[in-house]
């Protein structure tokens, strides 16, 4: 079965705007997906960056957020 997943992302300078529509099932894989990343290593890899550190430590958060 394959789930529905749209997204639009509305950028104007510094801001962003990003709305996701996705139906249960892709929501239950994204959620899958989480468990597959290991998130010790990716911020290893961007200590350097803070920013792309900041933002991994956010979508886990969101694809955690998923789960419950």
């Amino acid at each position: 079965m394959q789930g529905s997943f749209e997204y639009k992302i509305d950028a104007n300078g510094d801001e962003v705007v990003l709305a996701i529509d996705l139906d249960s099932t892709s929501t239950k894989a994204l959620v899958r997906l989480d468990r597959y990343i290991n998130w010790a290593d990716i911020l290893k890899l961007t200590e350097n960056d803070p920013e792309a550190a900041y933002a991994a430590e956010r979508l886990h958060t969101v694809l955690q957020h998923l789960g419950r």
